[in-house]
């Protein structure tokens, strides 16, 4: 089903509600996420997160991965999370911001409309009797600006990564069923390169308050195995 998205209107949403059960379920086949630097160490605690390149516009995106294939997201079970961090991508829907056609550089917020989770029965209002915002959308719209601030300052910090030169392609490999499993098409930090840039560049990656997150990307890494496991015991469940 394609999703259909709307600005979010009083006249036209005054009844609408938001059914927060099963709040994750949208993203159940989503293998990896985008995610933002200030959340790294709480889920690095957790998954892997790494790097992967858009190939039309060469800018890199930080992700942290749910799966170790398309479709495939093991994260999630009949809708529940299954680890101790929610990574805050997956906190607002399905309210979202989008771009202003009428104002260029500007964003507004939107629904989306086609998501079960909206409907005029259950829920959390979205607006009051008098047509002014509930306190819910209020904290949704908070969150939300908060995000995108925050998204922001991980494109400068990818954006550093890159024209440092720190990022390169990486092969991951696991073992599933007993087998070897090669996860490609991702980029991770060159710790070697890291170890090896001068004073003055560590430096400056120090005062921007950088080093914490690069050291959580590489420390989650580790997690990686963590992910074949849950791979692991999903096909026996299965079998």
């Amino acid at each position: 089903m394609s999703l259909q998205i709307a600005p979010l209107q009083k006249e036209k949403h005054a009844q609408i509600k938001i059914n927060t059960v099963n709040a994750l379920a949208f993203a159940q086949e989503q293998h990896i996420l985008p995610v933002v630097v200030q959340e790294f160490v709480r889920i690095g605690a957790e998954l892997p997160i790494v790097f992967i390149k858009d190939p039309a516009t060469e800018r890199f995106d930080a992700v942290v991965m749910l799966g170790l294939k398309t479709g495939e997201n093991l994260m999630l079970t009949e809708g529940r999370w299954q680890g101790f961090y929610v990574p805050k991508v997956l906190w607002n829907h399905p309210l979202t911001l989008a771009d202003d056609p009428s104002k260029e550089g500007q964003l507004l917020v939107a629904l989306v409309e086609s998501s079960p989770m909206v409907n005029t029965e259950t829920g959390h209002p979205l607006f009051n009797e008098d047509g002014s915002e509930s306190d819910f959308l209020k904290s949704r719209v908070d969150s939300m600006r908060e995000f995108f601030m925050q998204s922001q300052s991980t494109k400068a910090f990818n954006k550093t990564l890159a024209d440092m030169e720190l990022l390169i392609p990486q092969t991951l490999t696991i073992r599933l069923e007993g087998e070897p499993r090669e996860i490609s098409g991702i980029y991770i930090v060159d710790e070697k390169k890291l170890n090896s840039l001068s004073d003055e560049q560590l430096l400056d990656l120090i005062k921007r308050g950088l080093m914490p997150a690069i050291y959580a990307h590489l420390m989650s890494l580790q997690q990686v195995q963590r992910l074949g496991e849950r791979a692991n015991k999903a096909v026996a469940a299965a079998a």
